[in-house]
């Protein structure tokens, strides 16, 4: 294979977005006598002209050398050993050229259905690029040299704006099917287009993401949200039917929710867009709330025993798919069970303004109203209420129709 090397002039990169550390690392790499480059990721967002979130390396130097020449550095994963190279700022992750032979017995297992369950064969840089998954991502960089090796015409997929599979997309998603959320993340984020011949092949494979770790699918949907492309992810994920493979129990009620969900997600990205904070938690109370909003009837006449029974059921049959980590499931947990407070007060209500969860139970009774017009005038009361001095709330909830004392 002989790739094509273009310099890269040609592209103005912004070479003071690369990180320090990863060029200290390929340089310490290239005074040892081995190879090294930026891959994937990294190489991508500085093309297109965007800050890239961090950089991987790719080397010819085994995990067992890289951890000796790297004192600050351990050998990380079972299905596929890598390298995290630690820094008091950032981790860098450096893997080994992969092979693509499956002659190395013992490194390369595979299962019936062609799933790749173990990967430690180690191979050249022809043999690394037909292992990786798009061709967007098959860029390699030296920026000592200043080349960018391209393979597979991924310069040419940029400028398309296409993500397209290396290889027989339906080989590669059997390999791993988080693939297909891969291939929908990187469409979103770069507002491109997944090759045509994947889409019947992701609609046909897709429920093969039941297979997959729930801790792995967990991260991936949280890539796929609170990365700032929540809402075309949404839309991309139900283009693809696979918005219901990851959230199966809330899929029946989903039409209903296009505008609760279009509304979050933009919100969603506009706090990404501007720095702010954002809390696993928040973006799966959001994404599970249909089924209990349904089930409790909170709109009307809520049903407590129903709401509570929701809560319990929604988040248990969630974990089976993702594995929310269980600081995040009492914080969604929490956000619900503040909701109906909103719609009522009394002598609790001081109180709760206080409450640590009463900013996003805030923030999340607000995006209800997208579907739930009737909570106009709770909205303006809480939102007069929420930046009111003490002397203030008083009177806001004597005009409520209870007499409250002043202590």
């Amino acid at each position: 294979m002989k790739p094509e090397v273009v310099n890269h002039k040609n592209f103005n990169l912004n070479t003071n977005l690369i990180s320090k550390n990863c060029l200290s690392i390929i340089s310490k790499l290239h005074r040892k006598g081995f190879q090294a480059y930026i891959v994937g990721g990294g190489v991508r967002d500085l093309i297109q002209k965007l800050d890239p979130k961090d950089f991987d390396i790719v080397t010819n130097c085994e995990p067992g050398q890289i951890r000796k020449i790297f004192k600050n550095s351990r050998i990380i994963g079972r299905r596929f050993k890598l390298v995290h190279i630690t820094f008091p700022d950032e981790i860098v992750e450096t893997t080994t050229f992969r092979s693509d032979s499956k002659d190395n017995e013992g490194s390369i297992e595979v299962n019936e259905k062609g799933r790749i369950l173990r990967d430690n064969s180690w191979g050249t840089q022809e043999e690394d690029v037909k292992r990786r998954d798009f061709k967007i991502n098959s860029l390699y960089y030296d920026p000592f040299k200043g080349e960018i090796i391209d393979y597979f015409g991924g310069i040419k997929d940029l400028g398309n704006k296409n993500v397209t599979f290396i290889g027989d997309p339906e080989k590669r998603i059997l390999e791993d099917p988080v693939r297909i959320l891969r291939a929908i993340r990187f469409a979103a984020k770069l507002n491109f287009s997944i090759e045509k011949s994947a889409k019947k092949i992701i609609l046909e494979q897709k429920h093969h993401l039941y297979e997959i770790s729930p801790a792995r699918i967990y991260e991936e949907v949280l890539k796929l949200f609170l990365s700032g492309h929540a809402e075309m992810s949404y839309k991309i994920l139900n283009e693809y039917k696979v918005f219901e493979i990851l959230f199966p129990h809330v899929s029946d009620v989903n039409n209903e929710f296009e505008d609760f969900f279009l509304t979050a997600f933009k919100e969603t990205d506009r706090r990404y867009k501007v720095g702010k904070k954002l809390n696993p938690g928040f973006i799966f109370a959001l994404l599970l709330w249909p089924k209990i909003f349904k089930k409790s009837n909170i709109s009307k006449n809520i049903n407590f025993r129903n709401f509570y029974q929701s809560i319990s059921e929604v988040t248990r049959k969630q974990q089976v798919i993702t594995s929310v980590p269980k600081r995040f499931t009492s914080f969604i947990k929490d956000v619900w069970m503040h909701q109906p407070r909103f719609q009522r007060t009394g002598r609790k209500t001081l109180r709760f303004s206080n409450n640590l969860r009463f900013r996003a139970a805030f923030d999340f009774f607000l995006l209800r109203h997208s579907i739930e017009p009737n909570l106009k005038n709770d909205i303006e009361w809480w939102t007069e209420f929420r930046t009111a001095n003490y002397d203030k709330k008083i009177k806001l909830l004597n005009s409520r129709g209870r007499k409250f004392a002043k202590n």
